[in-house]
């Protein structure tokens, strides 16, 4: 195990400065996601890590060992790409001994490689298809031997790069769980690029949130859910309602003709955010703060309605239990406690 200790990267293709000074510590034996959207660097950083790209600043050091300078063989890393790449003519043990075979003698005679190779088929439950070639393997199962030749080498860090977005969504949930399972039982520290925040928010110890090359906001799942920096990451990171606001600095706000508390104080005009599963329709009951509010929409999503409404002339979004009277046109209260919403600037 190794830790990944990343200080003021800086990267340009060209005149675009595509990382702008990026800090990230990913402590041994961790799960740590790069998330964001396209264009934010994050798979950028990934191969600055890697060695596949060369910094143009900064430092990349992983168990204490600054290998900023050093080619991609000599970092001791290993990476997963999104295609996979499993060499057609090889079958499964061949394909997952093959970067072994590579390095030549410092993994052993090939028998000692071929066992290595079988141990890490086991390790992903597919040692029973080593004899298969690629193209008789379902998607899952590619990605799994993809994943086994990834750990073979015994490498200080693990490198994936969007690994399972060819997958389809129940065999994505189900490889999350497998995944995160075999990190936590290999003790291998993870980087795991993606643009899904439901994946992030699942699979890791922490979320490391891009944007335009820099890190918008790093910590746990938990703390950028519920504790978000700034309003893009409380938008990014699941179903927020941003409330544009405005308050004369004390700690409440007002949202057309209500005046609701707020958890701090603030002056001018700023975004209320409110979790949409934190409010509450027709229902005050301990709670503080409640606006009146009009249906516009209902939607079935089979164990809740998602309710989208028009407050003030800003849309709010809610989820409520199926049996919610609320049809398009109905008007009711809107109500949360005001502990759970966050100010943020705009």
């Amino acid at each position: 195990m190794a830790d990944l200790e990343i200080l003021d990267v800086r990267k340009t293709f060209g005149d675009i400065e595509v990382l702008k000074g990026i800090d990230v510590h990913a402590p041994s034996g961790s799960f740590v996601s790069l998330l964001g959207a396209s264009g934010c660097g994050k798979s950028t950083l990934l191969r600055c890590i890697a060695g596949l790209e060369a910094v143009n600043s900064g430092t990349i050091s992983v168990g204490g060992e600054d290998v900023t300078g050093l080619a991609p063989e000599k970092r001791r890393l290993s990476m997963m790409f999104q295609s996979y790449a499993l060499l057609p003519h090889m079958n499964v043990l061949e394909n997952v001994r093959f970067p072994l075979r590579m390095r030549g003698k410092q993994h052993g005679t090939k028998t000692a490689q071929r066992e290595l190779a079988v141990h890490a088929l086991e390790q992903v439950q597919m040692d029973h298809l080593a004899s298969r070639m690629p193209r008789q393997l379902s998607g899952g199962q590619q990605q799994r031997v993809a994943l086994a030749r990834a750990i073979v080498g015994d490498p200080r860090l693990l490198l994936l790069d969007e690994p399972l977005s060819n997958l389809d969504a129940r065999l994505r949930e189900d490889m999350q769980v497998e995944l995160v399972s075999l990190q936590k039982r290999l003790g291998l520290t993870t980087i795991f690029v993606t643009h899904d925040q439901d994946e992030a928010l699942s699979m890791s110890d922490q979320v490391i949130l891009m944007r335009g090359g820099v890190v918008e906001q790093a910590g746990t799942p938990e703390e950028l859910y519920a504790r978000p920096a700034t309003s893009f990451a409380a938008d990014f990171l699941g179903a927020a309602n941003l409330l544009s606001v405005t308050s004369d600095g004390v700690r409440r706000a007002r949202l057309g003709s209500a005046v609701v508390p707020t958890p701090t104080e603030f002056s001018g005009d700023v975004n209320l955010m409110i979790r949409q599963e934190d409010l509450k329709v027709n229902n005050a009951e301990g709670l503080d703060s409640t606006v009146p509010a009009v249906v516009t929409a209902r939607v079935f999503r089979g164990s809740e309605l998602l309710l989208v409404l028009d407050a003030a002339g800003q849309e709010i979004r809610a989820v409520a239990p199926v049996s919610t009277a609320a049809e398009p046109g109905t008007e009711v209260t809107l109500s949360w406690n005001s502990r759970q919403s966050r100010v943020l600037a705009k």
